[in-house]
């Protein structure tokens, strides 16, 4: 008997050996060097010395350069560092009450970065692959007072922790966050948003006629990518959805695309329509309640996978510099 369960075991890895072999987001990033550090100015902004404060600033200026401009002026909306009333500012906000137990949270939840520096690390490594000519950004973590998640600049690429704090998270209540938001506010999705935030600055939406369709196929692209970029991440992490909510896309793909159709909703410019669609929500709009938000992302998705199997000598690379959206659709002989 246990003979034959062996040869069973070694089947069912061999079976598994042969499809990851066979899976084309299986690649070899070894020859690429890459080493991926968070900076943390959430750490060092709260552990300035009080007594020493411009000195210390001075050095933060030093040390994070054109980040640390950024989030003075559009995350914490500080102002100019070298303002001579800056430092009571910012002394101000570090010693706030709220903000020295957000500070606390976030230190409780992440003494160090080492899983998402891997995450990011790994990712950054097939972004290399697929993208030789792009570059890589330097990547900072920060406390923002639960503003921006990300930020993304030229080179830079910053994550606010106080937003990924988990689900169940005090602060997210007393801030009224909604559930389905509050959801994805937890350490597994900082790397993907990060990355996703990425590939969308680095592959910004561009056409001239602003339609629903070339927004689903274009929000497509980026979660095609994404699977590229984090191959061991299951679908729902990577869409930032529940897995019932997987079930449910795969389960209603065509009802979805018959809605659009027979409401002649997939070329329309309507701008406040567009984002009903793509834009996070309890459910999407017009599909039942039982529905993901941005279900038509999926759907994108499917039409982008689908051109990219009607037309295999097309690279990740080419689909992502290309801006024809109609061309994906009609190329894609989308029919679920």
């Amino acid at each position: 008997m246990m003979k034959g369960k062996n040869i069973v075991y070694l089947f069912i890895i061999s079976l598994f050996a042969i499809t990851c072999k066979n899976d084309n987001r299986v690649i070899d990033v070894s020859n690429i060097h890459l080493d991926i550090k968070v900076k943390r100015l959430d750490k060092d902004i709260f552990e300035i010395d009080l007594d020493n404060i411009r000195n210390d600033v001075d050095s933060l200026k030093n040390i994070y350069d054109e980040f640390f401009k950024l989030y003075n002026f559009s995350v914490i909306r500080l102002g100019n560092p070298d303002n001579e009333k800056y430092c009571n500012n910012l002394k101000a906000y570090v010693t706030d009450y709220t903000m020295n137990k957000v500070y606390s949270e976030t230190m409780k939840v992440y003494p160090d970065l080492k899983i998402e520096e891997q995450d990011l690390e790994n990712a950054f490594k097939r972004f290399k692959y697929y993208f030789p000519n792009k570059k890589t950004p330097a990547v900072y973590s920060y406390i923002g007072g639960f503003n921006q998640s990300i930020v993304v600049a030229d080179s830079i690429l910053g994550i606010g922790l106080d937003k990924y704090l988990g689900s169940n998270c005090v602060f997210y209540d007393k801030l009224r966050i909604a559930n389905y938001l509050q959801f994805n506010m937890n350490r597994d999705m900082i790397a993907i948003d990060a990355i996703k935030s990425w590939l969308l600055t680095e592959f910004v939406y561009n056409d001239s006629i602003d339609n629903l369709v070339n927004n689903m196929i274009y929000q497509g692209k980026i979660q095609y990518a994404l699977k590229y970029l984090f191959p061991e991440k299951a679908d729902s992490l990577l869409f930032g959805f529940k897995r019932k909510d997987i079930y449910w896309c795969e389960n209603n793909e065509s009802q979805m695309w018959n809605y659009l159709i027979e409401n002649k909703l997939l070329f329309s410019t309507d701008y406040m329509l567009i984002n009903k669609f793509i834009n996070p929500a309890p459910f999407t709009a017009g599909f039942p309640n039982a529905s993901p938000g941005r279900a038509t992302i999926w759907v994108g998705e499917k039409i982008v996978s689908n051109y990219m199997k009607q037309n295999s000598n097309i690279s990740l690379n080419e689909l992502m510099h290309e801006n024809n959206y109609q061309k994906i659709l009609s190329g894609s002989k989308y029919e679920p």
